[in-house]
Parts: structure tokens; sequence; C-alpha cells
């Protein structure tokens, strides 16, 4: 097991620990996936969508 350090903007402590664990839920994903989840994270309007209530909802019944 290989251990890596993540820079964060936060300094909410209890932001941090739910951060870490979030990205911990990722570690386990192929490298091809993580790459096209950062290209959405470049999209303003991705990252728009998925805040968005209804339309995070819409995608999520797409999905799954």
């Amino acid at each position: 097991m290989s251990i890596i350090t993540v820079k964060t903007k936060e300094s909410n402590p209890f932001k941090v620990q739910k951060k870490a664990k979030l990205i911990q839920e990722l570690t386990d994903l192929d490298n091809r996936v993580l790459e096209k989840l950062v290209e959405l994270k470049k999209s303003k309007k991705a990252i728009a969508m998925v805040t968005h209530p209804e339309s995070w909802q819409t995608i999520k019944e797409f999905i799954m």
C-alpha cells in the first residue's frame, strides 16, 4: 500500500476529515476513470450540473 499526501485549502478540521474520507472512497477507481472525473471537474458546466439539486437528481436517475 502506498501513501500519498494531498494539500487542501480547507482549514476546518471537520471539513478536512470529510474530504479525506471522500478521497479515500476514490482510491480504488481505475486511473482512466479518475482522469475522466478530473476532466469533468475542469468544466464549469459539469460542476453547475452536479451542484444543482434537480440536475444532479436527473443525472443520478439516468446513470443508476
